[in-house]
């Protein structure tokens, strides 16, 4: 069987769960930063067993200097 390749629609990248090494990329800020903002609120996060992950919509949020961080 032929692999295909899944390109994603807008919708489904905003609500990709990003690790948090990943979001450091992104904003290029340091990793332990990014767990100091998840831990403190100042990022949306969802604790899954020992990681965070942070919907990219998240992320963009932040960049787009949002500060709202409730619910």
């Amino acid at each position: 069987m032929a692999h295909t390749q899944k390109f994603l629609t807008d919708e489904e990248m905003a609500n990709r769960p990003m690790t948090v090494s990943e979001v450091a990329e992104y904003l290029r800020l340091d990793r332990k930063t990014v767990l100091k903002m998840c831990n403190d609120g100042r990022i949306k996060a969802v604790k899954v067993a020992r990681d965070w992950r942070i919907l990219k919509s998240e992320v963009d949020r932040i960049l787009a200097g949002g500060t709202d961080t409730a619910d």
